[in-house]
């Protein structure tokens, strides 16, 4: 049993290319009402597989480990197995390679169901005009499972082992029973898999929170991983500051310059386990890439002052650790 705390980071909404935040953000509750920052830039269209370079040298050189989402069908133009509209397959392709081989050793994948965007119907092939969060909060584990299984199936097509899955939003939060049971059913379905996690429930505002098992039912297995940090990283969506004093005030929020103070120091003095939210578009910071330069703070500063305290974990090494009963 290890003496060291669990520590993780959790990324939402990636996909090859797509900026899936600028496709679903004009459609859902109190998002942008059009595609700009709040200081008025417009959103960039996408999000290089440059990027995905970098952000794979941040987290190799500092050892961070954790979760990294895959929208498989990314703002309803395609998908990652036949095709993204508007983008040349071979960097889509790239883009997988890249994931599969320098984050599968760091980060656990999964779908962030399937598009991110508007709900599918499966039996038509046509999306509908509702977003994929509210489609879910009337359905059941008869419709739920085979809309999991084929965001599933899609990354398992394209190559990657996805051990678990994260909702859009809050998909499926009102109907959570069916929901999990779903998740069961469908990892088993495509992956053969007995044992998954989920990512739902963001528990900032309970610092001691730590995964859970959610169901153990006829051999099947789930643990709820909660986030516990909020996503600081996002505020550099909308803001153009690029100086160094900005981008260690971001990264403070975490983890003070003397590592005295910061969430990340909240979270471990309450006995909980600091596993951080954060989304693809925050690290980009609508191309200026601040955002991942304040995670490479954080990552150092992790390193400097905790290292005899936590340890960088993924979500399957904390769903081991929870179904041992450790920690």
């Amino acid at each position: 049993m290890s003496e060291l705390t669990p520590i993780s980071i959790i990324i939402d909404d990636a996909a090859p290319l797509i900026h899936v935040y600028k496709e679903h953000c004009v459609i859902y509750k109190n998002y942008l009402s059009t595609p700009v920052t709040k200081d008025g830039r417009l959103l960039v269209d996408e999000i290089p597989n440059s990027f995905l370079d970098k952000f794979c040298d941040s987290v190799e050189h500092w050892g961070i480990r954790g979760k990294f989402s895959v929208v498989p069908a990314p703002g309803c133009r395609g998908d990652i197995v036949n095709g993204i509209t508007g983008h040349d397959m071979k960097d889509v392709r790239y883009w997988i390679e890249t994931v599969n081989k320098r984050l599968a050793p760091n980060f656990d994948f999964c779908p962030e169901m399937l598009t991110h965007h508007y709900a599918l119907d499966l039996t038509t092939g046509e999306y509908i005009n509702t977003d994929e969060e509210t489609w879910s909060f009337k359905q059941y584990r008869s419709t739920l499972t085979p809309y999991i299984s084929h965001a599933l199936e899609l990354l398992k097509q394209a190559g990657i082992d996805a051990t678990g899955v994260t909702s859009p939003w809050s998909f499926g939060i009102e109907v959570e029973d069916e929901y999990i049971a779903a998740i069961a059913a469908a990892q088993d379905a495509v992956f053969g898999r007995k044992i998954s996690w989920y990512l739902l429930h963001a528990m900032t505002d309970k610092p001691g929170a730590k995964p859970w098992i959610a169901y153990n039912q006829s051999g099947y297995k789930l643990v709820s991983i909660p986030g516990t940090i909020n996503d600081y990283f996002w505020q550099t969506i909308d803001c153009a500051d690029t100086s160094p004093e900005y981008i260690s005030s971001v990264a403070e929020n975490l983890i003070s310059e003397d590592g005295a103070k910061g969430s990340i120091i909240d979270v471990l003095s309450t006995g909980g386990w600091p596993i951080i939210i954060t989304h693809w578009q925050s690290l980009f910071s609508n191309g200026l890439e601040t955002g991942l330069k304040a995670l490479n703070i954080v990552g150092k500063r992790v390193q400097k002052y905790l290292n005899q305290k936590v340890e960088w974990k993924n979500c399957m090494e904390m769903t081991n650790i929870i179904l041992n009963g450790e920690n």
